[in-house]
């Protein structure tokens, strides 16, 4: 019985892995060529899997992107969750923006993908479209927060500071994608000392 266990444990590994490697695949691929540039069967390739491990775990195309999706939204979301009531959010945005080189193909991907599906009938638009949506409601219940504990000035209306913070974000992330040289680590670090200034509660 103990060995039918590690067996099927080991095939459940087996395929976890293989999983993985077809997501971290897709977002490189995605992130260089675009999701309309990419096949299948290039995405089994870089993984290194067969087209049939491909099609065991994700029925379409489209179902892998939106796994690649929910890998890069698991990499950016802590940025917004930790931060705490208060001026944090922009130095929990900051350092988000110093972890972009250590995972480029997750920048990358998410910007060209919205790229793709700006037009009303891009397959992922809804999904982009409802994550744009629910990011500036959770910013705007956190600059919101961040006024009833005193720490931002009143008359700033938290949902227009909500899309601003996310245009900083996107303009940021298109001028580091066309130039990686940019320091946009330093540019985010700034920025933040600038808001916190801008938006603290004055005596």
């Amino acid at each position: 019985m103990s060995t039918t266990r590690t067996k099927t444990g080991g095939t459940y590994a087996k395929g976890r892995a293989s999983r993985e490697r077809l997501v971290d695949a897709t977002m490189r691929l995605v992130a260089r060529n675009g999701s309309r540039g990419t096949t299948l069967a290039q995405i089994a390739a870089e993984a290194g899997v067969s087209q049939a491990a491909v099609m065991y775990h994700f029925t379409s195309k489209e179902e892998l992107l939106n796994a690649a999706l929910d890998r890069r939204d698991e990499l950016e979301r802590p940025a917004y969750r930790d931060a705490g009531i208060g001026l944090g959010i922009f130095d929990a945005i900051a350092a988000a923006v110093h972890q972009w080189s250590s995972r480029p193909d997750a920048v990358g991907m998410h910007s060209v993908l919205i790229a793709e599906n700006i037009g009303n009938d891009g397959a992922l638009r809804p999904r982009l479209h409802s994550h744009y949506e629910r990011t500036v409601d959770e910013l705007t219940q956190i600059v919101g927060s961040a006024q009833d504990a005193g720490a931002i000035r009143r008359e700033i209306d938290p949902r227009l500071k909500a899309i601003e913070i996310l245009a900083f974000i996107n303009g940021l992330e298109t001028a580091w994608l066309l130039n990686p040289t940019a320091p946009v680590a330093q540019a985010a670090t700034q920025w933040a000392a600038n808001q916190k200034l801008a938006l603290a509660q004055r005596d």
